[in-house]
Order: C-alpha cells, then sequence, then structure tokens
C-alpha cells in the first residue's frame, strides 16, 4: 500500500493507494492504526512483554519511568559489571546510576517486580509483567504515587483517534483505512518503508515514532 498525498510512480505498483492530506496526517493515520489493532485485540502480546518497554510503569505526577530504588529501599543495582550492557553495549556506570532499573507489576505474583534492561526475551523467565496496570504505588520517602503502564497511558492517548476521527484529519477513505487496519492485523511480517523526505521536516520524529509503534503492537520488529 501506498499512503502519500499524489499519485505517482509508487502507487501504481502498489495494490492500493491511500491519500492523505499532505503535513503529517500520516502519523494521525498511523495512531488511528494503532488503537484500532489495540480495541480489536489484534496485538502480539507476548512480543510486547518481551520485548518492549510497554509493560515498563510510568509515574503519572512526573512523566518519569518508575526507579526500582524509589520503591524498594533495599534495592541493589541488578546489573553485574560483566553484563553485556557494560560489555558489549558500551553503558558507563555512571550512565546505570542515572539511568537505575526499571519497575514492573508481575502478575503471576501480583506484586510490583524490579527489572533490568537485560530482563528481555527468555531473560524474563519468571516474570509475567502486566501490560495494563495501573494504579497506586506508595514510595520509599512515604509518598503515594499513581503509576501506569507505557502501554495503559498509549490507550488513553489513543482515545481521540477513533476511524471517523482519523479520516476527517487525514482526508482519506475510511474503507481503505480499514483494509490498512485489517492487512497490518493479518499479514506477516509487516515492514513500513519510509523515505527521506519524511524524515526532514519538522516533527518527523513523531510520525517514526508512530510508524515503529504500530509495528511493535504486531511484533514485527
Amino acid at each position: 500500500v501506498s499512503i502519500i498525498p499524489e499519485y505517482g510512480a509508487p502507487s501504481t505498483k502498489s495494490d492500493y493507494w491511500i491519500p492523505v492530506r499532505a503535513g503529517l496526517s500520516d502519523t494521525a493515520l498511523l495512531l488511528g492504526v494503532a488503537k484500532a489493532l489495540i480495541d480489536r485485540g489484534a496485538i502480539d502480546r507476548p512480543f510486547l512483554r518481551r520485548f518492549t518497554d510497554m509493560p515498563l510503569l510510568v509515574r503519572l505526577d512526573t512523566l518519569q519511568r518508575l526507579r526500582a530504588d524509589e520503591v524498594f529501599a533495599d534495592h541493589q543495582p541488578g546489573l553485574r559489571p560483566d553484563a553485556p550492557s557494560f560489555t558489549l553495549h558500551g553503558l558507563e556506570p555512571e550512565q546505570y546510576a542515572e539511568i537505575g532499573d526499571r519497575v514492573v507489576f508481575d502478575q503471576a505474583s501480583g506484586e510490583l517486580r524490579p527489572i533490568t534492561r537485560e530482563h528481555l526475551g527468555d531473560n524474563m523467565a519468571g516474570i509475567n509483567p502486566s501490560l495494563a496496570y495501573e494504579g497506586e504505588v506508595t514510595l520509599v520517602d512515604g509518598t503515594d504515587v499513581e503509576v501506569a503502564t507505557v502501554f495503559a497511558m498509549y490507550r488513553r492517548h489513543l482515545r481521540d483517534y477513533d476511524l471517523d476521527t482519523v479520516a476527517e484529519i487525514t482526508t482519506a477513505p475510511r474503507p481503505l483505512i480499514e483494509r490498512l487496519i485489517d492487512d497490518i492485523s493479518t499479514i506477516r511480517p509487516l515492514a513500513i518503508h519510509i523515505g527521506e523526505g519524511v524524515n526532514h521536516y519538522f516533527h518527523a520524529t513523531l510520525h517514526n515514532r508512530a510508524a515503529y509503534l504500530v509495528a511493535m503492537l504486531v511484533g514485527s520488529i
């Protein structure tokens, strides 16, 4: 599918062409697709739990990811000095001290659990983080703060991007938007090709993030 304002050469080679209003309306289109995927349950939950930041808890008062040392008084940094983060990825100790470890709500135990940046894939064994957790957490300093997972925050943010609104913003025909959603829901693997031009204009980062969001939701990373 070609998603582009004008019917050009790439569109002639595509199975279908979705015209969109020029000026970042394709970002709204992608966010509408993301909302529909979540609403329809057409997402790869195991992938999201194992390979993305979607289960990480965020403080709603500061919008910063919840740190393990804010929750667990006796928390010790979980990365060993010989961990791949240091030996392979080039993480410096002072950077790790600044970043810290994160927190998830473990559905298996019903408790908060600290995790490091290396808790992903098979290293998540024994932890089944919730994607949709929202609640109140008492910090070690006695402060009570509201928290939510990254996934829950996305779901809240995407409420505004129903298909009627997306069709109005983009001027794209709604039936074609629905066809795109159906294809992304069912065809594997998914590939999103973004041309040079789309990366060179104001706020292009937002567009790229929306593209990655859709790909993450269906596990095509």
